[in-house]
């Protein structure tokens, strides 16, 4: 490798930095590797476990500016570490095994004293506040404690482009984005002023007696640049909410919504009807029903079958 051009050391280099379990291992090897891949690890912040969250928290500063930021946690793994009934094995996933020289327990206690999964999240994009693209894949929980924390968390941020989704496989119905997360999450997007790009799913929008309307967040131009949303596995979307929200953003250009439920999953789809009826009213002309029509797009991904799904 040393024999190699650098420009082509570093390409292969990088390679290995997205499949390599434990990414500064590699840094390690030698000083020039180090010089050549750190700037190149802190340009992209991929983190696959609640210890690498952690540790990252604690980061005193980068060597350069993240454009993008990854948090992924499979399953419950968030979960466990509010309610304090996580065992050695639930907080440390396979990703961490060869670092375990930290006490588990005393890892989990320093999680839950920052405020959960929520608080080291707030403290790790604190670090790359100006990150251009954010990515999350874990679920969140009415039972939790902290999930207030969501607004203040992702409130330090003002992303191009923000996605949540769940960690599980596509072709699994499951709410990753309970209600209240809903809620709070969108109380962080008001503030987005450079959101161009927005993906949610596996997600429950609230129902009344909930206050939160949909339609309200994006008034008075709180998001100037959004240009596409798409909403998938969505439940609890009530069809006057999404046109509202259309006519309220006037630079919205597509909002798809693939798999989204007026109330449960086994009842009926938001269908494009549901949404350009509510003007059936108004002259076939009206720039608002042609807006509807022109931006909303009712998809289907998953057949609702006898016994689970099928893609």
């Amino acid at each position: 490798m040393n024999e190699l051009p650098v420009e082509l050391s570093q390409d292969i280099l990088k390679l290995a930095l997205d499949v390599h379990p434990v990414p500064s291992d590699i840094l390690r090897v030698n000083k020039a590797w180090n010089d050549l891949l750190t700037p190149e690890l802190h340009k992209h912040i991929r983190l696959v476990s609640l210890t690498q969250l952690y540790r990252f928290s604690k980061t005193a500063r980068l060597k350069r500016a993240p454009k993008s930021f990854s948090l992924r946690l499979p399953g419950s793994l968030g979960f466990v570490h509010f309610t304090g009934t996580a065992s050695e094995g639930t907080l440390a996933s396979e990703v961490d095994a060869p670092h375990k020289t930290d006490d588990i327990q005393s890892i989990k206690m320093k999680i839950l004293d920052k405020g959960g999964v929520w608080g080291c999240l707030m403290a790790a994009l604190q670090i790359c506040s100006e990150v251009q693209s954010v990515i999350l894949q874990l679920h969140s929980f009415v039972s939790d404690p902290n999930l207030k924390r969501i607004t203040n968390c992702l409130g330090v941020i003002n992303p191009r482009s923000f996605k949540w989704t769940g960690p599980d496989p596509d072709h699994h119905l499951s709410t990753a984005i309970v209600a209240p997360a809903t809620e709070y999450l969108f109380r962080a997007i008001k503030s987005w002023s450079n959101l161009e790009h927005l993906m949610l799913a596996n997600i429950k929008f609230p129902s009344p007696p909930s206050s939160f309307i949909l339609s309200s967040v994006f008034t008075f131009q709180t998001c100037p640049r959004l240009k596409e949303i798409h909403i998938g596995q969505a439940v609890a979307l009530r069809p006057e909410e999404i046109a509202a929200m259309v006519i309220s953003l006037p630079s919205l250009r597509t909002l798809n919504l693939e798999d989204a439920y007026v109330s449960s999953i086994w009842g009926p789809r938001v269908r494009n009807s549901d949404i350009t009826g509510l003007l059936s009213h108004l002259n076939g002309n009206d720039p608002r029903k042609q807006r509807l029509n022109e931006v909303v797009m009712c998809t289907v991904r998953l057949e609702r079958t006898a016994g689970g799904d099928r893609g």
